[in-house]
């Protein structure tokens, strides 16, 4: 693993993936066979040496396939997208008082393409 940050990441989506599925097979609303499958996969997308950046770009997707990962995916996306918007705001702020209009505009389109990545 290459940073805390991302070994905290992956620690924090895998316990909330195993909790999502615990609960499910509980309830009844996931079989054996499904929560094998889902397990199986995201052992295979979040090996243990993956980094922060590479984990950002997972773990949207994760739900793509396995809509009962919602629960554990859509808090930390949020989360997260809540972070970036408070840095790129700060950063835009900034560069609008210093009154680099072109550095600011590149920020917010940049921002704009990133959060679509994310989708």
């Amino acid at each position: 693993m290459k940073d805390d940050k991302a070994k905290q990441l992956l620690s924090r989506v895998q316990n909330s993936i195993v909790d999502v599925i615990s609960k499910g097979l509980e309830e009844g609303s996931i079989t054996e066979d499904r929560a094998k499958e889902i397990a199986q996969v995201v052992l295979d997308k979040l090996p243990e040496d993956v980094t922060y950046e590479e984990l950002m770009r997972i773990i949207p997707k994760l739900d793509d396939d396995f809509k009962e990962l919602s629960a554990a995916v859509v808090p930390i996306m949020l989360e997260y997208e809540s972070k970036m918007k408070d840095i790129i705001n700060d950063r835009i702020s900034s560069l609008l008082k210093n009154q680099k209009f072109s550095e600011a505009l590149d920020t917010a389109r940049k921002a704009i393409e990133f959060e679509r990545g994310l989708s």
